[in-house]
Order: structure tokens, then C-alpha cells, then sequence
């Protein structure tokens, strides 16, 4: 009966606890996601009128925990492990400067979060002004800050880099990399602040997950070779990219599904059009993802005049995966000796940029 006692008294040693209260949300609960092995879990975590939330749960390992709130559209991450009592405390309207006590990778990154607090406030409101203007349909006053915010961002790497250098070991250097250069332009950066990492920071799973992201960006990098690939057309014939080594070649990704690909096809059209009344030496390849959902026009090809790619698997499409396309319509420009030379190339600069590329000029 006394062993009983003891078991049911005893702490569990996997448990966790996430607790807060947070301003400005909106809704009675969020959605806290975290992964496991090859899964992705989701919570719905309840929230009072006032902000308060509590949430335990079992964990094996050091984990990171992403909160989203106001119906998604704000979201801040904690870490968690086996034991940690964590506390969030701030608004949801900046969540990069919420608090976060409780496990020594959180109270690193509210110490650098103190430390730049009025940097990540800029930015914040900067980003919420823009989120308004959007709803308005009112575009003006976000160009302004344009400018604004990417010298914010620069001052705000510039400093996450020094604290990744003066803290080469720590977790919080890792999560810092994650979030100011894990982006397909920070490449050499993000490169260089990864090979600063020692200790435990090298055996962090996200560190593995960076060196990944990593590796595919720089497959289809400005300056690498172009991947190559053997897609079928609409005509059922077999179309590989080195049938057109010694041309320009313009890849543009696309979907059925998007009106925005919609609206910009007559604009290829006519480029395409113009380039090759200009007798310049390029070709352009559609390769268009969603057809299973919504299939290509039949008589497509009797306005586009170029190869047309349909591929299966949406975002996961081998092409679209190989060439890091996260976003569509998406231009890739490829030299005629196979090299990618310029990424996310609008289609009306694409004239231009032949011309710059060819040194000749419009007749």
C-alpha cells in the first residue's frame, strides 16, 4: 500500500508546464503546434477573457513549441523540456518582444529581446501598420516603410550575428540563426553563422534542419548549375532541360489554382512575343503544378507557344521542391551553359534584362 502511495505522489519527470497571460488576443483559444520524430502535433489551448492560459504536457527532449493566436495571424515560438515551467507575459500584437521566463534557452532569448527591445517595437509596429493598410486596401503608407524596415532587419542580423559569435554554444544562438537567416538571400550568411556553432548548439536538431535548408537553397542558387529534369509536355513528349543548352531559358512556375498566374499569362505572352520578333536566343518552360485539381485549358497551346509542364503533387512536386519554389508566379533565368542566373525575375523585366544579358537593344 505504501509503494502505492509513493507512485501516485510521485512527480512525473517528462512533464512540462506553459503558462500566461498575454494582451490583445482575441478569441477564447489558440493553437500550439510542436513536431516529434516525423510528426507535427496540435494542441487547442484554452484562453480566458483576460489573457490567461495554462497548458502541461509529456515531452522526451528539448522542444520547440509555436503559439498562434487571433485566428492565426499572430504567432510566437518557447522552448520546453523535460521539467520546464515556462511563463509567456506581453501583448500578442508584438510578439517578438513577449516574455518568456522559465528554462535557460528562453531567458537567453528574453535577454536579447530586452537588449533590442526597441529595435523588435519599430519593427513590430512597422509590420502592423502594413497589416492594416492591407485590410484598407491602402498600399502608400507601407511603401514608405519599406526602406525602414529592411534597415531594421539589417541592424537586427547584424546584432543576432554578434550574439551567435560571442555565444558560439548556446541553443538561443541556433533559434537566433533561425530566425534571421533562414531565408534563400541570407544564404552566405547563414553559412557563416552555422560554422560558428560548438557544443551542444551543433548537436540541436534544428542546427541539422538549417544545414538541410541550407543545402537545397544552394542546389538552385544564383550562380549554381541549373537541376536538371525529364517532364512530359501536353503534347506527351519527354522535355529535359539540357535539350536547351546553348539558349537562354526562362523557367516559369506556375498552378492552374492561381489567379495571379491567370492574370500575368497574357503578359508572358507578349514577352515571349516580343523576344522572339527581337530573334533572341531564349526559349521559355512552363512548369505548372495543380493540374490534377483544376486540369489545363485544352486549347492552352493555342495561345502559349512554349512548353508546358504539368506536374503532380502541388508545392511537393519534384521541380518545385528541387528549385526551392515557395511562392508562384515564380521566374528562374538560366544561361545558355546551364547556369541559374537570376531568381524571382518578373516577367516585364525579363526584356530588359536580355538586353542587358545580350547587349543588344530593341529594334
Amino acid at each position: 500500500m505504501l509503494v502505492a502511495i509513493v507512485t501516485s505522489c510521485s512527480k512525473n519527470p517528462k512533464e512540462f508546464e506553459i503558462t500566461g497571460k498575454l494582451n490583445n488576443v482575441t478569441g477564447d483559444y489558440f493553437f500550439m503546434s510542436h513536431e516529434a520524430g516525423d510528426s507535427v502535433f496540435i494542441d487547442t489551448v484554452a484562453i480566458s477573457p483576460k489573457g490567461e492560459f495554462s497548458f502541461r504536457g509529456e515531452i522526451d527532449t528539448l522542444t520547440e513549441f509555436s503559439l498562434y493566436f487571433n485566428k492565426n495571424t499572430k504567432s510566437t515560438f518557447v522552448l520546453a523540456d523535460k521539467g520546464w515551467k515556462v511563463e509567456l507575459k506581453g501583448d500578442v500584437l508584438y510578439p517578438d518582444i513577449i516574455d518568456v521566463k522559465g528554462g535557460d534557452v528562453n531567458d537567453d532569448l528574453t535577454s536579447f529581446k530586452d537588449k533590442n527591445k526597441a529595435l523588435l517595437k519599430s519593427r513590430a509596429d512597422i509590420l502592423n501598420t502594413a497589416e492594416n493598410n492591407l485590410k484598407n486596401e491602402d498600399s502608400l503608407v507601407v511603401k514608405d516603410y519599406v526602406v525602414e524596415l529592411k534597415n531594421i532587419n539589417f541592424e537586427l542580423s547584424n546584432i543576432a550575428a554578434a550574439y551567435v559569435k560571442a555565444n558560439p554554444d548556446k541553443i538561443a544562438s541556433v533559434m537566433l540563426i533561425n530566425t534571421f537567416f533562414k531565408d534563400e538571400t541570407s544564404i552566405p550568411r547563414l553559412d557563416e553563422n552555422l560554422s560558428l556553432l560548438k557544443g551542444k548548439a551543433v548537436d540541436f536538431p534544428l542546427t541539422g534542419e538549417l544545414k538541410s535548408f541550407r543545402d537545397k537553397v544552394k542546389l538552385s542558387a544564383v550562380n549554381a548549375y541549373a537541376p536538371g529534369f525529364s517532364l512530359k509536355n501536353m503534347q506527351d513528349k519527354t522535355v529535359q532541360l539540357s535539350d536547351f543548352r546553348g539558349k537562354y531559358v526562362l523557367l516559369l512556375f506556375a498552378a492552374t489554382t492561381c489567379e495571379v498566374c491567370r492574370d500575368e499569362k497574357q503578359d508572358a505572352i507578349n514577352v515571349y512575343n516580343e523576344l522572339k520578333k527581337q530573334k533572341k536566343n531564349i526559349e521559355f518552360i512552363s512548369i505548372v503544378k495543380d493540374s490534377e485539381q483544376v486540369p489545363l485549358a485544352e486549347n492552352i497551346t493555342d495561345t502559349i507557344k512554349w512548353n508546358i509542364l504539368p506536374v503532380k503533387g502541388g508545392w511537393a512536386a519534384k521541380p518545385f521542391d528541387t528549385y526551392y519554389i515557395r511562392e508562384i508566379p515564380y521566374n528562374i533565368l538560366i544561361s545558355p551553359t546551364g547556369i541559374i542566373l537570376e531568381r524571382d525575375l518578373p516577367i516585364r523585366a525579363v526584356l530588359n534584362k536580355m538586353e542587358e544579358l545580350t547587349g543588344e537593344k530593341k529594334k
